[in-house]
């Protein structure tokens, strides 16, 4: 019975180490597409070190792309009228006019980020994501 049990766990452990690791992107690059109002990385997150965030603009209006370390969920950030606090922010993206693509590249350490849109309502709209560097 203990070696059932025991077995089982090794196969669930092994299960969300596959799920953990296919989360994380292996290359260096991440695509993030914003729309109204979304962000949509294409992996939940990277590798420590050098990152390039390849974001494109699908919507209808302007947006920014914000990346902010921090601990907490990123929708839990203290807002301000309907923007987040960009207390911890690594980089970002001011202006992605609707069809625009642009690159960010940063250099990121192992750790929890949000990634977000911080125009006038759009972070209270929900347009944001956690992001994860190991």
């Amino acid at each position: 019975m203990r070696k059932s049990i025991l077995l089982s766990f090794v196969i669930v452990l092994a299960g969300i180490a596959t799920v953990t690791a296919e989360a994380v992107t292996v290359g260096k690059s991440v695509p993030v597409k914003l729309n109204e109002f979304n962000v949509l990385p294409a992996k939940q997150g990277a590798r420590a070190g050098k990152v390039t965030f390849v974001v494109k603009n699908v919507g209808k209006v302007e947006h920014e792309f914000v990346v902010l370390k921090t601990i907490k969920p990123a929708g839990s950030l203290t807002s301000h009228g309907g923007e987040a606090s960009e207390a911890g922010n690594v980089g970002e993206l001011a202006s992605v006019k609707p069809g625009e693509q642009k690159k960010l590249t940063l250099t990121l350490k192992a750790g929890h980020y949000s990634l977000l849109c911080n125009l006038p309502g759009h972070y209270k709209a929900g347009q944001f994501v956690d992001f994860y560097v190991r």
